[in-house]
Formats: C-alpha cells, structure tokens, sequence
C-alpha cells in the first residue's frame, strides 16, 4: 500500500482537554485558561492553527473566567488560527442516546455562531470508547464528510490503512480518517534536535506511509491538557528538512481534512478504486489500541440517571414546550439549550464512563439533579400553559379552585388503560412566617376520592400526607397539607402527546361496602380500591400469583418465578436469578474474582396488591457475598445483599415490570440480575443510538487478547430482544447501561459494579494503566441501588414485533401518568397533541427549532424494509419542510389537512419542520 512519493505531512497542533478526569472541572479549567491566553498571545503564520480538541465547551468555560477576551477569542476563532467543534462536549458516544448526540452538536453550534465562527468540516472524535453505528448519518446530515477517530477500529477483523468509507444501515457514509496506534498524540513533544528528529521521522514514515491511502499523513502535535510545546518552530523546521522532498504542511484541521476528501474524490474519480468500505459499530481494536468496552458498569447508578434525565428532556419537556410555543408563541427554546448544556457536561467520555475521580462523580450528580430540576420545570410550565392555566389569577381566587387530575400522554399514539396517577386533596392550611409556630395535629386516614370523568374506576396503591404549594409568579405560594394519594386508574385513550382532565370530587365519611358500592380492601395492606364502574379488564391475584388475560406469574416456595404467556402458550419455568462475582478491575475494566455466587437464599414473597388493575408481588432473595481483597482472592467471610423485587402485572398489559432495590454492603465485586428468555441460540438486538443493532459476540487472537480481553457485555439502551425464527423476547430497561447475553438465552444485567481505583496496571485483562493512578473509594457503589425492568415474550423478529417492542418501551418507560392541579379555575377541554402513524417507525424527537422558527418531528425507521408514514397534528400545518439532523430548511413536505405523510427508507432518520 506504499503511495509514491512526496507524501503530504499535516502537523495540527492540538490539545487534547478532559474538562475533567484525574482532577476535577475546576482545576483543569485553571490550566485551560493559562492554555488559551497563551495560544491567543502567539503570533500565528498564515494557514497555522492551533485546535480547542473538537469541542466547544472549552470556550464557555475560558469565557466563563476571561469575559474580557471575548473579542480576541471570537476574531482567531472566525480567522481559523483557533479551531474548536463541532461537539459542544467531546462525549462517550455508545451510552448517550442519538438524540443526545444531536443536541452535543447543535449546542456546538449555537455556540460557535454566537462569536461568529464555523467548526472545521470534520467530525473529529480522538478519544470516545468506540463509535455507534448510526455515526455516518450524523456525519452527513450535519454536512461533515470526514470523520477522524482512534478507539473501536483497527486490528483483527478490520481492513488495513488509514482511509475508510464507513456507512451506516440507512445507507448515509462519510469518509474515515483513522489515527495511528499511538492516536491524537503521536506527534506530541515533536524531537527539537537533528539527530532525534531523524530517527523519529524514520520510525514514524515507515509506519503513517505504509497504512497512507490518499499520500496525506495526519499528525497531531498534542496531547492530554498540554499546552503549546516548547520549541515548536524549531521542530518544525528540523521536520521540513528531514523528510523532504515530503512535503510538511503547519496547518489547521479543517485544512488538513479537506485535502483528505479532496484526495480520496480525486482517487475515485481518477482509477476508479475503492477505497474500503466498513459497517456497524466500531467497538473492537484489540491488537491496535485499548477498546475499553468495560465502563459501562462502572457506576451504574449515575449512568442510569443520566438515561433518565435525557429521557425526561427528550419525551417530556422538549415536546410540551413545543407544542406550547405552537399555540401560544412564547418559546422556551433558550431554557431548553440551557438544560441540555448542563446534562451534556456530564457526557464527556471520562465523566459518564465513569472513570474519573470521586469528586467528578459528585459533581456529574449535582448537574443531574440540575438537569432534572430544569426539565421539570420546563415540562410543568408548558403544560399549564397549554391547558390554559392562569396562576396568578388562580393565586387570588382560592374560593374558585376546582382540582383536576391532569392527564398527560407522552407518547405519539393514543393510549388508555392502567395510568399511574396522583391525586392530591386539601387537607388544611399551613401559615408560614410570624405566629405559624402552633398547627393542628395531622390526621393519617386516607381520602375518599371520586375521579369523575364518567366515574372513572381506581385503585388506591398508597397514601401519604404532604405540604404542596401553589405558586405564582406575582405572588407568595399558598402552603397547604394535603392527603396525597397514588392510584392506578383506568383511563379511556388520551391521544398522542395529548392532555385530558379528570375532575376530583372528595367524598367524606366512612367508606361503606354496599350492593351498589363494593369496595373490597388489598389483601396485603388494608387500602381501598375504588371501582365506580368495571374497568374492561383485571388483574388477578392470589397469595403466591398474579395473572391478566396475556400473562401469568407465580413464585414458588422456592423462590423460582415463573412466567406463563397465555397467549402463546409459552413458559419459562425459572425467570430470574442473581449472579455476584468478586471484581479486582478498575474503573476502565473488569476483572472477575471467582468462583462466581449463583445462588441466592429466597427469604419469601408477598402480595402487595391483588388489583384489580394492578396487582403486585413482592420477593426477597439474599446474596450472601464473599469477601474480598482485590488480587489476593476471596476470602470466607460472607457480606450479605438483600436485594427485594417488586413484579408488577396491569390489567391488559403484554409485559411483566420488575423493579429490584437493595443496600451494596461488599466491597469489589460485580453484582447482576439475570433473566432466562428460553431463547437460546437466537439473533441479539440491541437499542442503541437510532435504532437497533444487531451484536455478536467479539472474538479474537490469543496475541490480541494479552493486550486487551474483549469483554463478553456490551452498551445497552432501552432494550435488548434475543430472536430465533421461532420465537422472541425483550428485556427492557430503565437506565443501567450494560447487558451480556449468553446462547443459553440469558440476558444478564449489572446492577452495581464495585471497585476503588482509577486504574490499575496488573490486570490480566488488560495489563498496563489506561489512566493515571487515583484512588476512587465512592466506586464501591455502597449504600442503596434500585433498577426497573420489563420482560415482553413474543414471536419472532419481524415488522410486528418491533413495532410491538417499540409500544412496550414506551409502556414501560414513558407511561401513561397524572398529576393534580388543585388551584385549576375550570375544567380544560381534552387537548390534541401529535401522532405518528406507520408500522415500526420509534418517536424519536418533537421539539422546537434552534432558530425557534420551527415544531421538528423526527422518527426512525427501525426495520429493513421501506415503509411509509405520517404525523398527524392537533393543529392545521400550513407549512412542512423536509430537513436533516441539522435542521436545515429543505424541500417542500406533502400536506393533508393536519397531517404531514412521507417515505421512510430502511433505518432512515426522518426529520421534518411543520409550522
């Protein structure tokens, strides 16, 4: 593969910036701002660069400590003597969700155009734990035609060279430029004297031309939080001397990747070769550099918070304010750039792989709970808005209130059924400030609560007693104790991303059991349920059992829960276990201490509640863990984990919920739930960014594997299904991020990793550090843990089923729900949102545009075959564009009446601009 000579030498000078890692945010941003004064000090030749790592967020956290270089930064940034972007956050790109990554880049954006400049046209990612698949797409839809990468490619298994075409499933490639072994630092501390600097230019010729496809060498001058190396001029002109007649260009990114696709166009057009062409995720470069492919466990805790968190943005609050800002013209576009910066600052790959210090971690959960707090808000403001909610004119009218139940549906179908609600009822008044020190005593009964939409049937789950406040943004809250009920109630459909009201009315007095009124109490804890109509459909329960039409589940004496499929006839005798081996990794790597404990002393189950619409088992297993003292083994002494789970079972619903918690009281050691499909041998699917992937097990040479052991898990999003022709299941999940499935049809899931080091350098797995030493004694993940799942049994993999699957994520992770609004002035009218129409085509985002111009509506095409589709709206559309990922403004969409139709090739990403 030797190209002729002269070869074409870029030498970009760069940083490489963890914002945060071995030290924390503010520490490193010390560094950063000496860095950049420095960079914007030096005089610069024409065409030289220095490059801010890809990312953006480098220039709000230099701005945040020098506003006054504001000018003198934007000027270099529009001239391009300084290059950052295209990420906002130089993020792990296997754990966000795709629309994470979209938002990462239109932040990025937004920044940058804020000082008047553009990123270089390269999706540049030096240092991410692997690429998803879905990579090219973003690539192309947000106008970069080369991508520059280092980890997941390279070794076995992959073609050689430096040049890939790499596509992805919906057909969209871009162009792969792949860093050497040493990555973004090889052409770090570049050899200021004669002699070093021929042998260095030796050494590296021989390697970068015989991998070169195009004759362009790419040499990143950098590396980890450096700044400008001394002596650069003068390695340079030693580097022009030594390789002549190579030809050495002091350039910048986007100059050096433009070259890079003009050679490879000019290749192609010229002798008609090809260059390779690659696909799927880049997760394996054993052999080449680390993968490392074993953080996704690595706190789990925090990484299922993040799940949530974006979650909550993506499906809550960024729809709600869009279809607020349709009807009323107020946007909260801003707000929502505001919240998603604060969530992507715990994306950088460090931070959310979790291989990072303690105090990293805190700050990680301090922006989550941030995150949270504004999406929140976000949501809840949007909402009220919609349904026509005057707070300040409710705030002085209390003697008009007329609580409802504000029924929101964050799906784009109509949906009805069990919905999760909570009704709120007053209680008393509670005065704050001077003479509030004396209250009446609380009383503890339960409420008895009538919702009165046609007499709308519930079941009373729990009650408690809170404060609540009403608040105004003209006023003080008015602070009330109220009786604070949670109640699975039958709701009729709420259309897609639809609001309804259901009126409270409080009924008092002692509730009676009558021919006309039964109301049978919960076998378990004495609470009422109410059903003023029957509800189309019922759980069944008994001591050890629940069962719906679809399903039953049992739990035998011995702790065994077994899963029934009515429908089908399927069983699977034993569904759950819990699995702990001793873990002496770091927080790169997993590195099992065996034996493995399989085994777990059932302590017994009870029913919770025995429905009608929802019944409720719970059981409790105990682990009893061996201790352990990392590399030196495990010892005899015994830590025990009580972990109890909770099976849920609603009328008509095809899946069974189970929500596991319990207290981490050991010490290294890697603790899973492991559920049995039955399916053995069959397809893996896993929910990744934009779509399912189809995985198999990643195996290499003996050589490869002394320098890296692939890990048998893997990243895992929403859901993993495993297939045969014959049959199928679906483990859904709510957050955690790592799965192993086994060709016995287990799909294990790690619920809490424990270790308490950074890194280590003696672990077979992977020998040598992967980052520099730290203790991280937070990282044994002691205290308290909680998981949510599903399990959805079904037939084979085909267009039914994934639309099915798609439903019940939803089902599980964006449920129907309510929430009371007890200062409501009158009763608003059921408000049409948004549906998506056609088979297997996932929601993927409804929100408003970044010029807040715009409604976006993007969905997915999760099957291999094109389909056709169409959103319909509550509102008439009088303009539809087509668009990309990037928003841009593109042809003209086809309208009928309040809908939008279109075609979706196979995995294709639609985006569409309505207003």
């Amino acid at each position: 593969m030797q190209p002729r000579s002269p070869l074409t030498i870029y030498v970009v000078t760069h940083t490489h910036w963890d914002r945060e890692w071995y030290l924390p945010a503010g520490r490193f941003r010390q560094r950063l701002v000496a860095l950049i004064d420095d960079v914007l000090a030096r005089p610069t030749a024409p065409g030289e660069s220095f490059l801010l790592d890809g990312q953006a967020v480098v220039i709000d956290d230099y701005l945040a400590v020098r506003p006054e270089r504001r000018d003198a930064l934007a000027s270099r940034l529009r001239e391009g003597s300084i290059e950052a972007g295209p990420w906002y956050v130089l993020a792990d790109e296997l754990i966000p969700s795709g629309e994470a990554l979209v938002r990462n880049l239109l932040v990025a954006r937004a920044v940058l155009r804020e000082l008047g400049a553009e990123p270089p046209p390269v999706l540049y990612s030096p240092d991410a734990f692997g690429h998803p698949a879905s990579l090219p797409m973003l690539a192309q839809q947000f106008g970069f035609p080369l991508i520059v990468l280092w980890r997941g490619l390279g070794g076995e298994g992959w073609p050689d060279g430096d040049t890939f075409r790499w596509c992805a499933s919906d057909g969209s490639c871009a162009l792969v430029h792949h860093l050497p072994r040493s990555g973004y630092e090889y052409g770090s501390n570049l050899p200021t004297t004669e002699p070093a600097m021929r042998e260095w230019w030796r050494v590296a010729r021989d390697e970068l031309a015989a991998r070169s496809r195009l004759g362009v060498l790419l040499v990143l001058n950098g590396a980890d939080h450096h700044a400008v190396q001394p002596g650069l001029d003068r390695a340079l002109a030693l580097l022009s001397d030594v390789a002549a007649p190579d030809v050495v260009v002091h350039g910048s990114l986007g100059v050096a990747a433009r070259e890079i696709v003009r050679r490879a166009e000019q290749r192609a057009s010229a002798t008609g070769e090809a260059i390779p062409e690659i696909h799927g995720e880049l997760r394996r470069s054993y052999g080449y550099t680390w993968a490392l492919q074993g953080t996704f466990a690595t706190r789990a805790a925090l990484k299922r918070r993040n799940a949530m968190a974006e979650r909550l943005l993506q499906r809550d609050a960024e729809p709600w304010a869009a279809l607020a800002a349709r009807r009323t013209g107020r946007s909260r576009h801003h707000l929502l750039r505001a919240a998603w910066k604060t969530l992507l600052l715990s994306h950088p790959h460090d931070t959310l792989c979790g291989c990072s210090t303690d105090d990293v971690a805190r700050a990680m959960s301090a922006r989550l709970d941030d995150a949270d707090t504004q999406a929140r808000g976000i949501r809840e403001d949007a909402v009220l808005e919609l349904i026509g909610h005057d707070a300040i004119g409710a705030r002085t009218a209390p003697d008009r209130w007329r609580p409802i139940v504000v029924v929101r549906n964050r799906a784009p179908r109509a949906r009805g059924g069990v919905a999760e609600l909570e009704v709120c009822t007053f209680r008393q008044h509670v005065p704050v400030g001077p003479n509030s020190g004396s209250a009446p005593p609380v009383d503890v009964e339960p409420p008895h609560i009538q919702l009165d939409e046609g007499r709308v049937p519930y079941q009373l789950l729990e009650h408690s007693v809170r404060h609540d406040r009403v608040e105004s943004p003209a006023h003080y809250p008015d602070d009330d104790l109220v009786d604070v009920a949670r109640v699975a109630a039958w709701v009729e459909p709420v259309d897609g991303y639809g609001v309804r009201a259901l009126p409270i009315e409080t009924l008092g007095g002692v509730e009676r059991e009558t021919e006309t009124d039964p109301r049978p109490r919960s076998a378990s804890d004495g609470t009422h349920h109410a059903m003023p109509t029957p509800a189309p459909e019922r759980v069944r329960a008994g001591a050890t059992w629940l069962e719906n039409d679809p399903l039953r589940v049992e739990i035998s004496e011995q702790g065994d829960v077994r899963l029934h499929d009515r429908i089908r006839g399927r069983v699977i005798p034993s569904l759950l276990r819990f699995e702990d081996v001793g873990d002496a990794g770091d927080l790169y790597t997993h590195s099992p201490i065996i034996p493995i404990v399989t085994s777990a002393r059932f302590l017994g189950a009870e029913l919770r509640h025995e429905g009608p619409l929802r019944g409720e088992l719970v059981a409790s297993w105990r682990v009893d863990v061996p201790a352990t003292s990392n590399r030196a083994g495990r010892s005899g002494d015994l830590v025990p984990i009580v972990l109890e789970c909770t099976l849920t079972l609603d009328a008509g619903a095809p899946f069974l919920r189970l929500s596991v918690t319990g207290d981490n009281t050991a010490r290294d050691h890697r603790l899973r739930m492991v559920f049995a499909t039955g399916v053995a041998h069959g397809d893996v699917h896993a929910d990744a960014s934009f779509g399912p992937v189809l995985r198999e097990a990643i195996v290499v040479s003996e050589q490869a594997a002394a320098i890296e052991l692939p890990p048998p898990t893997a990243p895992l999003h929403r859901y993993v299904t495993l297939s045969t022709d014959l049959d199928g299941a679906t483990i859904i999940s709510d957050g955690l991020a790592e799965y192993e499935a086994t060709d016995a049809g287990d799909v294990a899931i790690t619920l809490v990793r424990a270790v308490d080091e950074l890194s280590r350098n003696d672990l077979p797995e992977r020998p040598g550090h992967a980052g520099w030493p730290v203790s991280t004694p937070e990282a044994q993940c002691l205290g308290p843990f909680a998981a949510a799942f599903a399990i959805v049994l079904h037939g084979t993999r085909n267009l039914a089923t994934i639309d099915a699957i798609e439903r019940a994520a939803d089902d599980v992770l964006v449920p129907l729900t309510g929430a009371t609004l007890r200062s409501a002035l009158a009763i608003p009218a059921p408000l049409r949102g948004i549906t998506l129409e056609g088979n297997a085509l996932a929601f993927s985002a409804c929100k408003e545009s970044e010029d807040a111009e715009w409604m976006v509506v993007r969905c997915v095409n999760l099957s291999d075959e094109p389909t056709t589709g169409r959103w319909r709206f509550g509102f008439p559309v009088n303009e539809a564009r087509w668009s990309r990922l990037d928003e841009s403004v593109g042809a003209p969409a086809q309208i009928e009446n309040e809908a939008v139709a279109f075609d979706a090739p196979p995995h294709a990403a639609i985006t569409l601009l309505v207003r």
